[in-house]
């Protein structure tokens, strides 16, 4: 009989329009990821020299200075070697999306596109497959968490390590309350 005898790898996306994912869900994202988004034309020069300072203070790679839309153009256009040369491409490609499409557009390519672990790729397939719930129906607290899941998903999905998941969702919260975005008591409540 011929068929497999397992799988290595399934990939799960469920792409959605903007306007059916969470604002708690976009908030949370922005927050953590990329607060200047709105600010910068796909390059935040204030957050790359802020790294670069943060890095020569920790003598190591400790902070990125990507933005979402250089995310997006390393995901969708670009491979994942560390070099330079690569770092120049995203910021072209960056810079060529941000002149392409609008803010929203972007947030809905990069929310659809980014993986969040388990296979999961998308909002909504990361909203299905950790809570069984649409991206649009998400809580405060597990927008938080899937947003935290962002910056290494291997590390912080709940699957793998419910403590680690729910310190960075904590994270994600206070990044929240610190932009403004939710209020304190908020972020208390939700966690």
């Amino acid at each position: 009989e011929d068929r497999p005898v397992f799988t290595i790898f399934k990939e799960q996306r469920i792409e959605i329009p903007l306007e059916r994912m969470s604002p708690l869900l976009v908030k949370a994202i922005i927050s953590i990821e990329d607060q200047r988004f709105y600010e910068h034309h796909g390059v935040d020069t204030v957050r790359i020299v802020a790294a670069a300072v943060n890095n020569l203070r920790e003598g190591r790679r400790a902070q990125g200075g990507s933005t979402l839309t250089q995310q997006l153009a390393r995901q969708a256009f670009l491979n994942l070697d560390k070099s330079y040369r690569r770092k120049l491409k995203e910021v072209i490609v960056a810079a060529e999306l941000e002149a392409e499409y609008s803010k929203q557009e972007i947030l809905e390519l990069y929310l659809n596109k980014v993986y969040f672990g388990d296979g999961l790729h998308g909002v909504e397939a990361a909203s299905l497959g950790f809570f069984g719930k649409h991206a649009a129906e998400l809580s405060l607290s597990e927008a938080a968490l899937i947003a935290g899941l962002v910056k290494s998903p291997s590390s912080f999905a709940p699957t793998v390590n419910l403590k680690r998941a729910i310190a960075r969702r904590d994270l994600v919260l206070q990044t929240m309350v610190d932009s403004g975005v939710v209020t304190a008591d908020e972020a208390a409540a939700a966690k």
